[in-house]
């Protein structure tokens, strides 16, 4: 595969055991070192869903970072480590495992609107550097609550009195090792993550390639056929068509005015602005007015 105008989207079914940089520096090889970005982080012990874009479609990045998420995991009982997951060291240990009844009455406690500190070992930025590269050299720091929502949070099995699986669904910056380190908490003990995937991202298509497939294809046109629209993870709101001359203007960063019977969505709705076959700027329509806020042509 030679085109390295390659625009769109795919989904990276992220193995265990690597970082989501170290996965998308393979994947930009792949794709002739083609601009590319990942949405998202995964732990290198997660698994699972990693929306990458490539080209264009990496200008959409931060219009979806908030999207709400969807993990599966399992809690070990009895354990806590510094890292909230198998990775770290032991810290803490208790002999005191929940039966399922009280891991039933306590998850009640973490649906809805919670407050949650993030995980000291994660990737929160403090003054410009990653929280978990502070920790690893053992520089204090603190970490501020911030409000997350758990729209559903399921024990899916009970394995044994040591183990127990889990699904969530939920918003974006919610912190699974901290949400499973909070919930033994409030059983009256300690556990930590020990298998973490994600399986779902908003709505997206759930249709997950592997590294391992990926690499198999490399300069192979067949890889054109697994990248997906620049749309694909916005394919919920509209569409405008713009004519020569209004094109112009969008590129030269002004609003245009739009002719409001063909303009069929809500005031202020984020919409994708079309020449022809081709994504021109996502913007806003307020007022039967086009306003870009990002160009889609370089």
């Amino acid at each position: 595969m030679n085109d390295k105008a390659l625009s769109g989207w795919f989904f990276l079914d992220k193995p265990i055991g690597i970082t989501s940089n170290f996965a998308l520096q393979k994947i930009k090889r792949i794709f002739n070192n083609s601009k590319a970005g990942f949405v998202g982080t995964l732990d290198p012990l997660a698994s699972g869903f990693l929306p990458v874009a490539l080209g264009k479609a990496t200008k959409i990045i931060p219009f979806i970072e908030k999207c709400d998420k969807k993990y599966s995991f399992t809690i070990r009982w009895g354990i806590k480590t510094e890292t909230g997951d198998s990775e770290g060291k032991v810290v803490e240990e208790s002999e005191i495992y929940p039966n399922e009844i009280d891991i039933s009455k306590a998850l009640k406690k973490f649906t809805g609107n919670i407050e949650q500190i993030p995980h000291k070992y994660s990737s929160v930025k403090i003054n410009g550097k990653r929280a978990h590269n502070l920790a690893r050299k053992n520089v204090k720091f603190q970490l501020k609550k911030r409000q997350i929502k758990i729209h559903n949070f399921k024990l899916t099995n009970n394995i044994s009195s040591r183990l127990a699986s889990f699904s969530i669904d939920c918003s974006a910056g919610t912190y699974v090792r901290s949400l499973a380190e909070s919930l033994a908490e409030s059983i009256g003990t300690i556990g930590t993550v020990v298998e973490l995937r994600r399986v779902g991202f908003n709505n997206f298509n759930k249709k997950l390639i592997s590294l391992d497939y990926l690499l198999s294809l490399v300069h192979s046109d067949e890889l054109k056929r697994l990248v997906h629209p620049i749309d694909a993870v916005m394919n919920d709101i509209s569409k405008i068509q713009l004519d020569n001359n209004q094109v112009k203007r969008v590129l030269s960063g002004s609003f245009v005015l739009m002719n409001k019977h063909l303009v069929k969505t809500k005031k202020n709705s984020l919409v994708f602005a079309k020449h022809e076959n081709k994504y021109i700027a996502l913007g806003l329509i307020k007022d039967c007015t086009f306003h870009p806020k990002k160009l889609l042509t370089s």
